[in-house]
Order: structure tokens, then sequence, then C-alpha cells
């Protein structure tokens, strides 16, 4: 256990444990949090907790903590049930999950294409994705892997402001989201770059390009294409236990059901919803691997992609694409089978 966790660990009292929690909170996790808030999300928190700009940036500082105190209430309950070797990784973890969650709930276009993205430039022999110290993940063509030399801001502002006109200039005929045209796209705008780029910034500037932007204040409409109105977004993250129910279901379905549904775990809008089972702490990702029968470290390597198509999931199976939708819809309609009567009380209990 963390040597920063085992006064609050040892604590023999109410008001002693709340003491030393508070600590850890305000002197070590408090921080963490809203440095990576502000990196991240360029939300901005003050040290109460506060932000009078916007309202999303208090929200979620608070989530997290409420998240991180009542994590750590259970593990002095029971020390043995989990171990935080190092509790500052501990927090900027579930900082990190709570911002990728929020982005994949404000802005869910911009993170399915950014998927996309990830996923052809790591699995494209002509493409790569790397890391940087200095500037986080870049990619490019792969002869310029690991490389810094990065695109001038200038230079990608200009496409973004002006799409038309470019494509226009570098004489790009087929221009939307799917593999075939995406590849001819970064294909020319790296050879236009002449650089590496900034994931992120090549996800603003292809969003752009393929009209791929979020709609303001774009609502939440139901979790997945199940017919239970009580399973919907908000309920989730409102009342967990009926997330805890749809997952334990989910684990009683045949092997080959389970990953065509959790490898393609999405509503019907596409949005990915896996995300929500470690951040409710429903199922952690070493749990979900197990449920779908993979090394931990290999279901890791495929976090970032997730959902995964319905071709990659055949391959994954070694099946075909039609066989991997049947075996959703047989996974889909034996959990409304078996959960619209327990969901039902959940709602009509609120």
């Amino acid at each position: 256990m963390d040597s920063l966790l085992l006064t609050f660990i040892a604590a023999r009292d109410e008001a002693e444990a709340e003491h030393c929690l508070t600590r850890l909170i305000n002197d070590h996790a408090g921080p963490i949090v809203r440095e990576i808030l502000r990196s991240n999300l360029r939300l901005h928190v003050d040290a109460n907790g506060g932000a009078s700009s916007n309202q999303d940036a208090g929200d979620l500082f608070n989530d997290i903590v409420v998240n991180l105190v009542s994590q750590l209430r259970r593990i002095k309950d029971d020390p043995a049930r989990e171990s935080i070797t190092d509790f500052r990784s501990y927090v900027a973890g579930t900082a990190y999950n709570a911002c990728n969650l929020y982005l994949r709930q404000k802005f869910p276009r911009r993170s399915r294409l950014k998927n996309r993205l990830r996923y052809l430039l790591s699995h494209h022999e002509g493409f790569a994705l790397w890391g940087s110290e200095r500037f986080g993940m870049l990619c490019g063509l792969s002869a310029w892997r690991d490389k810094e030399n990065v695109a001038p801001g200038r230079l990608l502002e200009a496409v973004r402001q002006n799409p038309v006109e470019w494509i226009q200039a570098v004489g790009l005929t087929n221009i939307d989201i799917s593999r075939a045209a995406l590849t001819e796209l970064l294909q020319c705008f790296f050879q236009w770059a002449k650089s590496p780029i900034r994931l992120d910034d090549l996800v603003s500037v292809v969003a752009e390009i393929c009209r791929e932007k979020d709609q303001p204040d774009e609502p939440l409409e139901a979790v997945m294409n199940l017919p239970i109105s009580a399973l919907s977004f908000d309920t989730v993250l409102e009342q967990q236990r009926i997330l805890a129910i749809v997952w334990q279901e989910i684990c009683q379905l045949p092997l080959r059901q389970r990953a065509a549904l959790l490898l393609n775990f999405t509503d019907a809008r596409s949005r990915e919803l896996i995300s929500l089972l470690p951040y409710t702490r429903t199922a952690t990702i070493e749990q979900i691997a197990n449920v779908l029968e993979m090394p931990a470290a290999d279901f890791a390597k495929l976090w970032n992609d997730l959902p995964l198509d319905d071709l990659t999931i055949a391959k994954f199976l070694g099946a075909t694409r039609q066989q991997v939708i049947n075996l959703r819809k047989c996974a889909r309609e034996r959990l409304e089978r078996r959960t619209t009567g327990v969901l039902a009380k959940s709602s009509a209990a609120k």
C-alpha cells in the first residue's frame, strides 16, 4: 500500500479517518485532478473545487473526488480487497478516465472519428502513431516515426478555416469517413504538411474536412439498442445498479455472444459504452478481459480502439461479419428477456 494511505487505513476512529481522508484529497489528489482537467480539457478549477466560468469543470472535478472518496472508504473497510501501490498514479488514472468519458459524452462524433483515425494510423503500414514527451501523441508517415518536427499551427489553421479550398488544391475527390477515403485523405494531408502532426490537431482538421462536427448541446438518448425504457445514459450514471444488472447478465452469455456485444458495446447512435463499466466501478478493464477470456495486456492494447467494427470482430472470432451481427442480436435479445422485469422495478422505484 502506498505510504500516503497508511495513516488513513490505520485510523482507529471515524473522526481521525475523515481528517486523514480530507488531507489526502486536499493536499494530494485535488492538485493532480485540477492539473489534468486543465491540461486535457482546458477546464480550470480553483482550490475549493469551484469554477465560476464553467459549470462542467466544477461538476467534473466533484464527480472525480466523490469517486475517489468512495473507493478509499471501501479500501479502508477491507484493505485486502485492493492495494494501491502508487496513489498519485491511481488518482491520475481515475481523472484521465473521467476526462475521456466526458469527451465521449459531450463530443461523440469527434470521439468516434478519433477512434477511427487511431486505428488507421496504427494498422496501415504507410502511417505511424507514436508518443512524444513534449507534444503527446504524434502521427504521420511511417518514415517519420519518432520525429518531433511538428507542422506549424498556422498551416493546420489555414485548412480548418477553408477546407474546401484545400480539398480542391490537393485534388481529393472522395471525402467521407470510410476507411478508403480516410486513407487517401491522410496520405494527401501528410504529404502536404511534410512533417508530423499532433493527433488531436489531425482529428480537428479531419473533422472540418469531413464535416464530422458535434452539434451544440447534442441530446443524450437511449444507451443501447435494447427496447428498455429504463436503461438510458443518464440513468446509468445516476443509478449504477442498473448497469451492474446488465453486466451480470452479460457475464452469463455464451463466450462468442459476449465478445460480439462487448467489443462493439454501443448505443443506438454508435456511441461507445464500455468505458462506463470501469468508470462506474461496475467492472475493471481486467475483469472485462477475463469475461472475454483474453489476456489483460492484449485487451488493454485494444481499449483505445473500441468499439471495433464487425469485420475486425469477425477476424478475432474466426467468423463472418454476418455471424458477428447475429451473435450480437442474440445477445441483446437474451439481455432484453432477462433484464426487462428487473429494470422496470428499478425505474418505478426512482
